[in-house]
């Protein structure tokens, strides 16, 4: 028992430490370059995002409050703002990681040889042409199969009662989901498939669930969300790489 404790605590400090290396990555000076474009696009998708549901809020919370309550709009408005927030952030993360897919695959493609101590690999214009489709059309796959499984339970996790089950297994399935999310830029340039990819993930599940979960949680923190895509991509790149899949 205390030998599958030991071993369980080791796995799962070995996904959190990971995620925590992705932030020493990027700060590599010829890494830093890669982060660039997808921190412009979440700029940019938070932004309207933010501008859109605040001017959304204020506007629906005048006109469905009586008048005579109108003196707490200064308490509702913001906490409305708090819960749509989350639910906003995280769902802009996921259209981001489609727009930024081909640079997310730049990243980890360098990263990794980074890890491998081999020469930067530079983007020419001929390969991202060619590769970008196939990831984008790669990550569009990934979030239809999130949002066909998550949304049911999200909406579930709504339902006094029901939400006691419902809310921890959504949380945990999205946790699982980001450690594959941000795995596949790395098995995407490797031509790992699909299918491949959810089995090489299976055989290290704590590891990759306690990634994930730090991850969820990087990208329901506003600011910080704008660099958590890029952190988990070089994290779950060393955690591949640590754990002999890229060789």
């Amino acid at each position: 028992m205390q030998n599958k404790l030991t071993i369980h605590t080791s796995a799962i400090s070995h996904g959190l430490r990971c995620f925590i290396a992705g932030i020493g990555l990027l700060r590599h000076p010829t890494l830093r370059r890669f982060v660039w474009i997808p921190l412009l696009i979440n700029i940019c998708l938070f932004s309207i995002a933010t501008w859109g549901l605040w001017t959304y809020l204020v506007s629906s919370i005048d006109a469905l409050l009586p008048s005579w309550l109108n003196w707490l709009s200064w308490f509702i408005i913001p906490l409305f703002m708090v819960s749509m927030l989350t639910i906003v952030y995280y769902t802009f993360t996921l259209l981001s990681n489609i727009i930024a897919a081909p640079f997310y695959g730049q990243l980890a493609k360098n990263v990794e040889a980074h890890l491998k101590g081999q020469p930067f690999v530079e983007r020419t214009d001929g390969y991202f042409v060619a590769d970008m489709l196939g990831m984008i059309s790669s990550e569009v796959r990934k979030q239809l199969y999130y949002l066909v499984r998550a949304l049911p339970l999200l909406v579930l996790s709504m339902i006094p009662g029901v939400n006691i089950i419902a809310l921890p297994v959504w949380l945990l399935f999205s946790a699982w989901f980001l450690s594959f999310e941000y795995a596949g830029y790395t098995f995407e340039n490797h031509g790992v498939l699909f299918n491949e990819q959810k089995r090489i993930l299976s055989n290290f599940t704590l590891p990759g669930m306690a990634f994930g979960g730090v991850s969820l949680l990087a990208t329901a923190v506003p600011i910080v969300n704008l660099l958590a895509p890029a952190i988990a991509v070089a994290g779950a790149t060393k955690m591949l790489y640590e754990r002999g899949e890229l060789d």
